[in-house]
């Protein structure tokens, strides 16, 4: 069984990259409208002149494609342990670094990347794992990126939105979970200050609302 503990302990820290590029990180649930905001960000730099964009996500390809992850994840009674998740994505994040994040950063290149160790912090203390110090220890191996952008929108709505894909209308989805992981995205932004997008307003709004932050990031402010 999970072990309850103070959920304040948990703290992320991170190290800072030193490097002449930008990590821009993208969190939130599912059908909180990530994929939106990443092309608005993708298109926004391209057309400021950035060229060197890196888009990438977390776990990778290879976590996902893993019986263990894909059973864990969307079925109803997995069995198994989410901790050996954990550790498997865990892993994955500091090879992804090692290979993907640290040689684009310095060679100059902006990185977006599509979740981060955020993800799963929410995910395993919405879960009841709340004291992992395994966990918050192997993260200080990560790298911090220079911004997180939050995407969030009421449950109930990310919920709606993920039923009516047609690829995803028939798949398992535990919705109290995802109910919990919202509130710990939320926790998490005031916490470590993420920038945060209400993916609810205007598609126009929220499209100038992200180029903003995203400007002020690359200004290094």
């Amino acid at each position: 069984m999970p072990n309850r503990g103070d959920k304040m302990k948990n703290i992320l820290r991170m190290k800072p990259h030193g490097c002449g590029g930008k990590l821009i990180v993208l969190e939130g649930t599912d059908g909180a409208g990530k994929t939106t905001m990443l092309k608005n960000i993708v298109q926004y730099l391209k057309e400021s002149g950035q060229s060197d964009v890196v888009v990438t996500r977390q776990p990778t390809e290879r976590v996902r494609r893993s019986k263990l992850f894909r059973t864990m994840m969307y079925t109803p009674d997995p069995g198994g342990s989410y901790r050996a998740v954990q550790l498997m994505t865990m892993s994955d994040r500091i090879e992804h670094q090692t290979e993907v994040i640290l040689p684009a950063l310095r060679s100059g290149k902006t990185v977006i990347c599509d979740r981060y160790i955020y993800t799963s912090a929410a995910n395993m203390l919405a879960r009841g794992y709340s004291n992992e110090k395994w966990f918050f220890d192997t993260a200080r191996e990560l790298v911090r990126p220079d911004a997180v952008i939050l995407a969030h929108v009421a449950p109930e709505l990310a919920i709606k939105r993920i039923l009516s894909r047609e690829n995803e209308k028939d798949r398992y989805l535990d919705r109290e979970l995802l109910k919990a992981v919202y509130k710990e995205f939320m926790a998490m932004s005031r916490r470590y200050g993420f920038y945060t997008v209400d993916t609810q307003l205007p598609e126009e709004t929220n499209r100038l609302l992200v180029q903003g932050i995203v400007k002020e990031v690359m200004r290094g402010a």
